[in-house]
């Protein structure tokens, strides 16, 4: 089974932990509670009849936990940013987000996700949706607006991004397959060379001793 890493960063109070909880259990947290350490969770999909197990880990948002964060966050094969459609500050904080996760990985490897959360309080929205797609497609991330109130939304966002992962990783193994399919190509043209110039040698030589024995 394909194992992939996903790391949910943003502010605190944006919701990560509640989005997954709604995605795992379809459940929903009344009381907030601060993530104070990064915590891992397991939930399994099917895409193209592949079964792959998303290994999700939730981050504190607190810049104490900078450095907890960092270990955590390395060797990530998808990246979901969240922040809160209610709180400007939050959603300006998705770039200082973006530089941290891009520090320590390999962006080519790593599928982004641009996550508007809170939408259910849209009466009380400052962030617009242009602005966060927008943003998501200057560092190339996927973009979703989503409530933890509403399992429809957050379905949407992991296995959108999930999705993603799987054919990029596709798209990998097809193009490695192929540069090792070129190399073997041309060490064979060159094992070939090597053969045509012994062979060229062989020659002279034979014609070298003939001469000598007239």
């Amino acid at each position: 089974m394909k194992k992939v890493k996903v790391i949910i960063v943003g502010n605190s109070h944006v919701g990560k932990t509640c989005l997954i909880s709604q995605y795992l259990d379809s459940s929903f947290q009344l009381e907030y509670q601060t993530t104070t350490a990064p915590d891992k969770s397991i939930k399994k999909v099917n895409i193209s009849n592949t079964e792959i197990s998303l290994e999700i880990w939730d981050t504190a948002g607190q810049d104490n936990y900078a450095i907890a964060n960092k270990i955590f966050m390395k060797k990530a094969d998808i990246a979901l940013i969240v922040y809160d459609i209610t709180d400007k500050a939050s959603f300006e904080g998705l770039q200082n987000w973006y530089n941290r996760v891009v520090e320590i990985n390999d962006k080519k490897k790593v599928v982004f996700g641009i996550a508007g959360n809170k939408s259910d309080l849209f009466e009380k929205q400052v962030v617009s949706t242009e602005d966060g797609q927008n943003f998501s497609k200057n560092i190339n991330a996927l973009f979703f607006e989503t409530s933890a109130k509403d399992h429809g939304s957050v379905e949407k966002a992991f296995n959108g991004l999930a999705q993603e992962y799987y054919h990029q990783y596709l798209e990998r193994q097809k193009m490695e397959k192929e540069e090792e399919k070129k190399m073997g190509e041309e060490e064979k043209k060159e094992d070939n060379v090597v053969l045509d110039e012994n062979k060229h040698k062989e020659s002279v030589i034979k014609e070298e001793k003939k001469k000598r024995r007239c």
